[in-house]
This record gives structure tokens, C-alpha cells and sequence, in this order.
């Protein structure tokens, strides 16, 4: 897979994948090899972000052995294309990534990414449990499962370095670490604002469903760190997500939403940090193109639903034609289907228009 995207390639610039490559152009590589494992879907998808994380978390090395595979991805940067090669094949690699060097060989340790690394990782993604024993045993069965997966997401365009999660004792901690398995967050039991002074964190947005202001394309790209509450309401608590507020009093407020509105925004931990990922990394501050391009089959009825009903109601009629899922679908990634879902949940019939 060759990118050549300019967008693309400036992204790369503070990330690991960008480390990677400034890395391998220091010393003159083009070529990257693996005599560790590698996942296959996600090296032929991430490349060198995929294997720069991997260098990064399991401190693995670079060296200067000889080494043959099939050319699994390629991108170009700065002019030259860069490559990695796996498996079995017949390209020669210039570095091939191990886990314990020959003390012949020429080698470059894993902290030598660092250096071409922002200190401290910033955009910082904080996670706070200090609500985590509101929970009942199937909510945070759940919040596990929602951190282990936030933490695959961010690893595809930042590494775990951007991830802290706090209010975590060591029992939390460890019960944490059984889904994260091999990882360098941050899981610590202080509270958010010493993490954040502690990574001179200034602008802080504190996200919520509930602010009174939304999230905006600048708040986004420029913010420094986002604070959300580790809660999964199976059980609807009001206003608990303002309790963040008084954990980090200089944080910014605000809710995300789309086209006015927060309903079918997603709800998960993990999908609001991809769309948060998606908006800076990928879309250029566009949080309504991450959040339709994030959004689940569950989190589309909803909006539809709401959509359907409004429709309705300014109609003063409890029918719809297809006209209006010809609306919606010009900026909901809609499917008939789900439509008509939402309009049986709403009780409004669908008939045919003309």
C-alpha cells in the first residue's frame, strides 16, 4: 500500500510512525525487516506506525542484520519511498527489527525513538475511574473491555505514552492491565490535575455530554490534554459527568455533538477518543465527518430516530415518505433498513412519496 497524501505525511510528523522514519533517514534506511512477530492486518494497515509502536512498548531494537521478506507496506517520505518487508520473500532489508541484538552487529535501541517524540506526549488522553465504584459488576465489565479497546485506538495514530488513566489503586490497576496486556500507560491512583500539571497540560477540555458548550475544530487540534470520566451509565445517573469539572479547575467544559445535537454521538470511551483521533489526525478539526465515520449501527437509528420524530412533530403528522430518508442520508451514512427501524420505534409509518 503506498500513501502519498500530503495530509498524511504532515500528521505523521509527531507521531510514531513519523519517529520511525526520521529515525531509519538518520541512519540511512529505507528498507525495515522483522524477526518478531507482527500482526498481519494491522502492519499491512498501520506500517510503520504498527511496527514503531510495537519497538516502542515491547523495547525492541533495530540492527543491522541480513534479512529477506515480502514487501508488506510502503509509504513515501520525503521524496524516497520507505518500506517494510515481511514474512517470506526476496527483498533485502537495511534494519531488522529484535528483541535481543547480536553483540556483533550494529544496533539502535527502542529509545532512540524517543528523541524524535514530543516531551511530554502531548495530546494527552485522560481516563478517570475515581467513579468507578458506582459501577454494578456488568458496567464495569464493560468499562474494561471499553479502556482495552481505547488503547488499540489510540495505538494507531499516537502510543500508549498519550494514555493515562487515574484514580486506578493497585488492585485497579491490575485488574486493568489483565485486558491491556503488555502496555506503558500511565494508570495511577492521583487525581487528573496532577497528572496533567505534571505534563504542563494548559488547555484542558473536560468532555462531557452535558456542557453547555460545544467542542470545536480548534479545540481540538490545539488542546492539549481531554479529561473523560471513566462511566458507563447502563443505569442513567444525572449530572455525574460534572463531577469532572471540580477534578481539573482550569479544564474547558464541553459536549460533542453533531448537527446540533449529541444524540447518536457515540457514547463509548473508545469511540469518543477515535473521533477526537480521527478529527486531529485525519480530518483536519472536522468533528462531524470523525463522528459519522465513527458512528455504530445502534448510534445511527438513534440519530434517525430523533430525526424521524422532530420531523413529525413539525408536520403535526404521523407519517413519512422517503424524501426524508433522501435527506437524512445525504450526511448519515444511513441504510433503508435502519431507517425504517427508527420509524417503527418512533411509530411513524413510512410511505412511498408521489
Amino acid at each position: 500500500m503506498l500513501e502519498t497524501s500530503d495530509k498524511v505525511q504532515q500528521s505523521l510528523e509527531s507521531r510514531p510512525s513519523g519517529a520511525l522514519l526520521k529515525l531509519m533517514d538518520a541512519y540511512g534506511y529505507d528498507v525495515l525487516g522483522s524477526r518478531e512477530w507482527l500482526e498481519g492486518d494491522r502492519l499491512y494497515r498501520l506500517g510503520f506506525q504498527y511496527a514503531a509502536v510495537e519497538m516502542l512498548i515491547r523495547e525492541y531494537f533495530l540492527g543491522e542484520e541480513t534479512f529477506k521478506g515480502k514487501k508488506a507496506y510502503e509509504t513515501e517520505w520525503k521524496g524516497k519511498n520507505k518500506s517494510i518487508v515481511y514474512g517470506k520473500g526476496d527483498v533485502n532489508a537495511d534494519a531488522v527489527i529484535v528483541r535481543k541484538p547480536s553483540p556483533t552487529e550494529k544496533t539502535v535501541p527502542w529509545r532512540a525513538l524517543l528523541d524524535y517524540l514530543p516531551q511530554p506526549p502531548l495530546p494527552l488522553f485522560v481516563i478517570d475511574l475515581s467513579m468507578k465504584f458506582l459501577h454494578t459488576p456488568e458496567e464495569l465489565s464493560k468499562l474494561r473491555l471499553q479502556l482495552g479497546v481505547t488503547l488499540s485506538v489510540i495505538r494507531e495514530y499516537l502510543w500508549d505514552a498519550h494514555m493515562s488513566i487515574t484514580g486506578a489503586d493497585e488492585e485497579t490497576a491490575k485488574w486493568i492491565n489483565e485486558v491491556m496486556g503488555v502496555n506503558k500507560v500511565a494508570i495511577v491512583n492521583a487525581r487528573p490535575s496532577e497528572v496533567l500539571w505534571g505534563y504542563d497540560a494548559d488547555k484542558v477540555i473536560i468532555l462531557r455530554p452535558d456542557a453547555s458548550t460545544p467542542l470545536k475544530p480548534d479545540d481540538v487540534m490545539t488542546a492539549d490534554a481531554f479529561l473523560i470520566g471513566g462511566i458507563v451509565d447502563k443505569i442513567p445517573r444525572p449530572g455525574l459527568s460534572r463531577m469532572l469539572d471540580s477534578l481539573v479547575p482550569w479544564g474547558v467544559p464541553r459536549r460533542i455533538e453533531l448537527k446540533g445535537s449529541v444524540i447518536g454521538v457515540p457514547e463509548r470511551i473508545n469511540r469518543i477518543v477515535e473521533v477526537l483521533l480521527k478529527s486531529r489526525y485525519l480530518y483536519g478539526g472536522d468533528i462531524e465527518k470523525a463522528i459519522i465515520t465513527t458512528m455504530s449501527k445502534k448510534d445511527r437509528i438513534a440519530r434517525a430516530y430523533r430525526e424521524i420524530v422532530k420531523y413529525s412533530n413539525d408536520k403535526g403528522t404521523n407519517r413519512v415518505n422517503n424524501d426524508l430518508y433522501e435527506q437524512l442520508r445525504s450526511w448519515l451514512p444511513l441504510t433503508y433498513d435502519e431507517f425504517l427501524e427508527a420509524a417503527r420505534r418512533a411509530h411513524v409509518e413510512v410511505v412511498n412519496s408521489g
